[in-house]
């Protein structure tokens, strides 16, 4: 078995009536599947989950929204270190399962970001200097 961890993009959507910001979230979720049509299918399982969850009681600054599915960003699959086999062992303690990478103004943001504050990033969808 090989396991993954698939990156969901959502966004809220206000409903009739102005907005001036999107929310989007980014959820990570972790898969264990035999085949690429398997993968696809619990992907698209988890896609119609959060659409359906999102259809109605969502709320934005009092508004009515609603909230749905944009796009897979990432698909990362999870490597283990040897001896660990990636095709016969469950992620092991200490295994990444996956990364971001983005760019700040500051090491003053940097820092901000570290300690969970919110600053402006430029997310990248992986390291430049490794392609």
């Amino acid at each position: 078995m090989t396991w993954c961890v698939v990156s969901f993009i959502t966004v809220i959507e206000v409903l009739n009536d102005e907005q001036t910001e999107f929310p989007v979230q980014e959820d990570f979720y972790l898969f264990e599947f035999q085949s690429d049509g398997e993968l696809e299918e619990k992907i698209e399982k988890q896609i119609n989950i959060i659409n359906a969850a999102g259809v109605d009681g969502v709320r934005y600054y009092g508004k009515n929204a609603k909230e749905y599915f944009l796009g897979v960003r990432k698909i990362k699959t999870i490597f283990n270190e040897p001896p660990l086999d990636m095709d016969e062992d469950p992620p092991a303690d200490g295994t990444e399962l996956t990364h971001s990478y983005m760019t700040v103004k500051s090491l003053k943001d940097a820092r901000r970001l570290a300690e969970g504050k919110a600053v402006y990033v430029h997310y990248i969808d992986d390291d430049p200097l490794n392609e």
